[in-house]
């Protein structure tokens, strides 16, 4: 009985000590900015955005929307923020393979930076984020349609907008990308 005491409080003391480096982990490397858009564009130097954003390893594709990263060895979920691309898992919807197609095919085996708004993440432990494929010179519409994973997802019409308060951060430029793409026709939205 001593020896499974013993085992249980060893085996509770490797989960605390797991979960406090998961914890600190994330705290430390996922740390951003917490500008607002405005229409003016915002300049930000290099090491400004560097720090703000974090650097990860795209090592697997899940859906449109949904990838998994290497941060530092370690595989995390990410959720792309602001956008709801069509179900290709075990439901599938319209465009659904399109959309998850189109994602591997940009992500898959790249570097990225991932930005958070405000939530870490979601109720399913999946980090929240935005995607850069590369820094940005300046946030700006420009910079997030061709720039920023999530709204070159929604400018090709792969996704729909999905705000979901708290991060609301790009809502705005979001919906304009969104409305671009529903006017031209374009992915989801062809006739």
């Amino acid at each position: 009985m001593k020896r499974r005491n013993k085992f249980i409080i060893g085996l509770s003391l490797i989960v605390v000590i797991y979960t406090s480096q998961y914890i600190e982990n994330i705290d430390k490397f996922i740390t951003y900015n917490s500008q607002t858009v405005s229409n003016k564009p915002k300049k930000l130097d290099e090491s400004t955005i560097l720090n703000n954003t974090l650097k990860a390893y795209v090592s697997r594709i899940v859906d449109g929307d949904t990838i998994e990263v290497l941060i530092d060895s370690k595989k995390y979920k990410v959720r792309l923020i602001g956008i709801d691309c069509p179900e290709y898992t075990s439901k599938v919807e319209f465009y659904g393979k399109e959309s998850t197609q189109y994602t591997k095919s940009i992500l898959l085996n790249k570097n990225i930076f991932l930005e958070k708004d405000v939530s870490k993440t979601d109720t399913f432990g999946r980090l929240l984020c935005y995607v850069w494929l590369e820094t940005p010179v300046e946030i700006s519409k420009e910079e997030i349609e061709s720039k920023m994973f999530n709204g070159l997802l929604l400018k090709n019409g792969y996704a729909n907008v999905f705000t979901y308060p708290p991060d609301i951060k790009y809502s705005k430029i979001f919906k304009e990308l969104a409305s671009e793409a529903i006017k031209n026709n374009t992915g989801l939205w062809k006739k």
